[in-house]
């Protein structure tokens, strides 16, 4: 089963490959598309026999499968807010606030109302009797006991990303919880949307089950994990939200499970030969191929970040080169089904939206720009990756090779492109300023998410000395940001969109695009995309008749 998974895909690779050599990756993604399609029906059906729990048409009662794009990097409750981990996770743990999924404003989960007590402690009340699945209670000492590790500095997880300054959290009573932030932090509960909350009696007593054995209070909980091959959940018979009204849906689905297929020709040929009841991030043809489509706009911004601590990529005249060489309208239509191109990474919902004009398409300025750098001393033809993340972004090995290719046209011709494993591309991408070795040389594709609806999440995450994600370091923005993260209204509006315009003239990421997203759904299966992309299954209902 693993030779002919690794068969398809290496049939992939000859394919990009060749595309390089001859006509680009979108003239032979055309050509070949007919035919790589004739072989997924015979391939989907081989890979659904390891799917390790069944298809959706082969399911009865309501037992469904989905077909995702990666395999969680980990269970661990700090991945909740990722993309490979929300999927699985966000069914077995909740966090203490949850959006609505038609308003995407903010409603209760596990604390039913919050407030600003000062300027720097908030305060949350609490559900009551709220259990986690190994039995131990959900009250204001669990719930501080879990936040202060999941957002301790010295464990120093991804989650933190989404983090203002640091907190500290504390039982004020059994049942309200006080979160204090070392400076003002206004939108404190809007970050705490990110973060699930595991079980305390775990933390505590088998820390060594953390990333494998998630314990939450949340309507699923965690039957197998077969790593490579499939997540199986099924649901919690003590779950709260069983007779409560606003639990947000409900858990009438009785098995999921999860199947890891990164090619979206096998998700798109399962869902339509009825071995999977859902697959996302579909193209739009491959979607509308699905017995249903179901599509949504999204908040998430495909974006190309430079290393700018390199002695080349720190040359302004080189990064405004790289915003111009590739043509964006093509990437989004052509490559990923469809989209708006922008001009920053956060849409008109967030707080500091500037409604910055994209980066135009021209590489004859670009060439010209490459070629005054050159006479400068910049070394313009140093090795250089356009890296992404396997099973991430749709097509993302088509976007990272057009990228190159232009980049070679404008004269930086060391660049290459390539995927890679979602655990080694991680190890890259969250290494963090000041970690990066100033001869690396990775411009990397990813997606950069706005649920937190502010843009100083996405300052924090691209342009801080300090963020994670970040390959950028200004002192002056510096200064702008820790002028701007205290402020509220009008003044939070007008400080955080003059960082943008700020940064949108120095082009440390260049954005590229806002997609779609597209899913294709089983006929029995009605189920509406969430804006945030979350995969609710108490949000899905199956209709077996």
């Amino acid at each position: 089963m693993r030779q002919g998974r690794r068969w398809f895909a290496k049939l992939r690779e000859e394919n990009h490959v060749n595309s390089l050599t001859a006509e680009g990756p979108v003239t032979l993604r055309r050509r070949a598309r007919s035919g790589v399609l004739a072989i997924v029906t015979v391939i989907a059906f081989v890979l659904a026999g390891c799917s390790g729990g069944g298809g959706g048409g082969g399911s009865t009662g309501s037992e469904v499968t989905i077909a995702l794009p990666e395999e969680p990097r980990s269970l661990a409750s700090w991945n909740a807010y990722s993309n490979d981990g929300h999927p699985v996770l966000r069914n077995i743990q909740e966090a203490l606030i949850n959006r609505d999924p038609e308003t995407n404003e903010l409603v209760p989960e596990l604390a039913l109302s919050w407030k600003q007590v000062d300027p720097t402690n908030w305060q949350f009340t609490l559900r009551q009797n709220v259990k986690f699945t190994d039995g131990s209670d959900f009250d204001a000492d669990a719930a501080a006991t879990s936040l202060n590790y999941v957002l301790d500095p010295k464990n120093a997880f991804p989650m933190r990303t989404f983090l203002g300054p640091d907190i500290e959290a504390s039982a004020v009573d059994k049942y309200t919880l006080n979160v204090k932030t070392a400076a003002p932090d206004p939108i404190l509960p809007t970050r705490l949307y990110f973060v699930t909350i595991p079980s305390a009696k775990q933390i505590t007593e088998d820390l060594g089950s953390y990333e494998t054995k998630p314990v939450g209070t949340g309507p699923y909980k965690l039957e197998s994990w077969d790593r490579g091959q499939s997540i199986v959940l099924v649901p919690n018979d003590d779950w709260w939200g069983k007779d409560a009204p606003d639990a947000g849906g409900q858990a009438t689905i009785t098995k999921a499970t999860y199947v890891f297929r990164p090619e979206t020709e096998v998700r798109s040929a399962m869902v339509q030969q009825g071995e999977a009841d859902l697959a996302p991030k579909l193209s739009k043809e491959q979607c509308d191929s699905a017995p249903k489509c179901e599509s949504t706009p999204t908040i998430e911004t495909v974006i190309l970040r430079i290393d700018t601590k390199n002695p080349a990529l720190s040359d302004l005249r080189v990064r405004q080169a790289i915003s111009m060489a590739f043509d964006k309208e093509q990437i989004m239509n052509d490559i990923l089904g469809g989209g708006k191109v922008v001009g920053q990474i956060v849409g008109p919902s967030a707080v500091g939206y500037a409604d910055l004009p994209p980066y135009p398409y021209d590489p004859e300025k670009a060439k010209a720009l490459i070629a005054e750098a050159k006479a400068d001393g910049v070394d313009v033809t140093e090795p250089i990756t356009v890296s992404a993340r396997e099973g991430y972004i749709l097509r993302a090995n088509e976007v990272v090779q057009l990228i190159a290719e232009r980049l070679k046209a404008i004269g930086m011709t060391g660049v290459t492109s390539e995927t890679q494993e979602t655990a080694a591309f991680e190890q890259q991408w969250t290494m963090g300023y000041p970690n990066i070795p100033p001869e690396r040389t990775l411009l990397g594709l990813q997606q950069h998410g706005q649920e937190l609806m502010d843009y100083s999440g996405s300052v924090v995450s691209y342009y801080s000395c300090e963020g994670n994600t970040s390959a950028y370091c200004d002192p002056q923005l510096e200064k702008m940001f820790a002028s701007a993260v205290g402020t509220s209204g009008d003044a939070r509006q007008k400080a955080l969109a003059d960082i943008a315009k700020y940064v949108y003239d120095r082009v440390p990421v260049v954005p590229i695009g806002q997609p779609n997203f597209n899913f294709g759904l089983a006929q029995r299966l009605d189920w509406t995309p969430r804006i945030d992309g979350f995969i609710l299954l108490k949000e899905m209902t199956l209709n077996n008749s």
